[in-house]
């Protein structure tokens, strides 16, 4: 199966996208671009392996998420429910070290850029996925501008 994930911008209250996989669809929202710094930035656009792992704690009330394989010089990214990935140095909220949030949808949240009913995002994600191994496509829409 192939996911697709489109994202529109990026600042310091994070980086907003798409996620398609067939005709389903969901927002995302993943820490601002920081030139792939581990707990500060998201990973870099490309393609990547995904497959179901247990957590060592549940996060957003799953123990078992989807993991992002094979990213440069990252480990442990993972696809989850959340509200916020701002610039935590810029003294903003975040709920992600570098991971994928996933909801249905989008807006402000004590003044932050937020994602909202992620936890029913998430269930589906995993039911269109069925425990089977994927691939992520992920692509910056700034980049593809300049093509």
């Amino acid at each position: 199966m192939t996911i697709e994930l489109l994202r529109h911008t990026t600042d310091e209250q994070g980086t907003p996208g798409n996620m398609f996989i067939g005709p389903w669809f969901a927002h995302t929202l993943e820490l601002p671009w920081r030139d792939n710094l581990p707990n500060l930035s998201c990973i870099p656009a490309g393609d990547y392996s995904m497959r179901l792992v247990k957590t060592r704690k549940p996060i957003g009330g799953r123990s078992h998420l989807y993991l992002i394989e094979d990213v440069p010089q990252r480990s442990s990214i993972l696809a989850h429910a959340g509200t916020w990935a701002g610039n935590k140095e810029k003294g903003l909220k975040t709920s992600v070290l570098g991971c994928v949030l996933i909801g249905y949808r989008t807006g402000v949240h004590q003044n932050q850029r937020a994602i909202f009913d992620t936890r029913r995002a998430i269930g589906d994600f995993h039911n269109i996925l069925a425990g089977q191994p994927a691939r992520i496509s992920i692509r910056n829409a700034w980049e593809q501008e300049n093509v």
